[in-house]
């Protein structure tokens, strides 16, 4: 077989190891890439637009990411109601009138009966950017704190604070994955192909090919 004969066979097999290898690894790589970013900048927008930051809401997105055998990456994203303990530190609010600081607590009677209270709905609990009226921190039964608010006169007048993103963390993951994959996906999958082949070209020359 002459020379020529040989870096033809060695440049056919050289072909064969880039589709088999190469081409799977630099889609893998890629997808991860845009599957990244795309998180990145949902939770940017959607810890704007709620009003929250972005390392309260970053820890609901999770990546599996993709693989040679499996070129697709799965975001998994809880969207469920943030707690208003989870946002940031509590702060009390208590209202005034006239200067004075208005605290609601019950009294007695003369015949040593509790009647209604002085003032109704005068403290205030602050979390970040958020504050709910009427609002108060309690332990619940499983060991955690939860703020607290009183909605109604109802048997059941109170309830968990929460802060809703499912609409907002929703939209802006179908705008930023759907952008990307066309803006950014093309342009990674060619650097991520470039440096594939600057790979198996260097072992390749290593190994006196």
């Amino acid at each position: 077989m002459s020379e020529l004969d040989k870096q033809l066979v060695q440049a056919v097999k050289n072909l064969s190891v880039l589709q088999q290898s190469a081409v799977p690894k630099s889609s893998a790589m890629a997808i991860n890439r845009v599957a990244t970013r795309a998180i990145s900048r949902s939770v940017k927008d959607t810890a704007k637009e709620v009003r929250i930051k972005q390392q309260v809401i970053r820890p609901r997105a999770k990546i599996t990411k993709a693989t040679t055998k499996r070129p697709v990456a799965f975001v998994r994203v809880r969207r469920f109601d943030v707690p208003a303990i989870s946002i940031d530190t509590a702060r009390t609010q208590i209202k005034r009138r006239k200067g004075r600081m208005l605290f609601s607590s019950m009294s007695r009677n003369r015949r040593g009966r509790y009647a209604k209270r002085e003032h109704a709905g005068n403290t205030a609990i602050v979390v970040g950017r958020h504050k709910f009226e009427n609002a108060f921190l309690q332990r619940l039964k499983n060991g955690r704190w939860h703020i607290m608010q009183r909605t109604s006169d109802k048997r059941y007048p109170i309830e968990v604070c929460k802060v809703p993103i499912v609409n907002e963390i929703t939209r802006a993951f179908k705008k930023h994955s759907q952008l990307l994959m066309k803006t950014d996906m093309p342009k990674e999958l060619s650097s991520a192909m470039g440096q594939q082949i600057r790979l198996l070209v260097r072992r390749e020359v290593g190994r006196g090919h």
